[in-house]
């Protein structure tokens, strides 16, 4: 995953800062666990969807070896607009 914190945040760069998980659960949970007000790592991430400058990332199906700098994600990780996670193909 290369993930964008929203408004806050720059966007992450290819490859350097992929991140690799071993399931889309995997992922999900760590994504998710971003916009938890205790967690002082990731301050300013919200629950909002994308568009209205929340989280996303990019998530590529394929070992992180093997995406390159112009490598187009297979699907996009962010919040829906009633909330809760949705995956979608990019």
């Amino acid at each position: 995953m290369l993930w964008h914190g929203g408004a806050s945040y720059a966007p992450g760069e290819l490859p350097a800062d992929l991140e690799d998980f071993g399931t889309l659960r995997e992922l999900k949970r760590a994504f998710d666990s971003r916009a938890d007000s205790s967690n002082t790592y990731y301050p300013c991430v919200e629950r909002e969807p994308q568009d209205d400058g929340g989280q996303f990332a990019w998530v590529y199906l394929c070992p992180s070896s093997e995406v390159g700098p112009d490598f187009y994600p297979d699907r996009v990780l962010t919040y829906g607009p009633r909330g809760g996670l949705r995956l979608e193909y990019a």
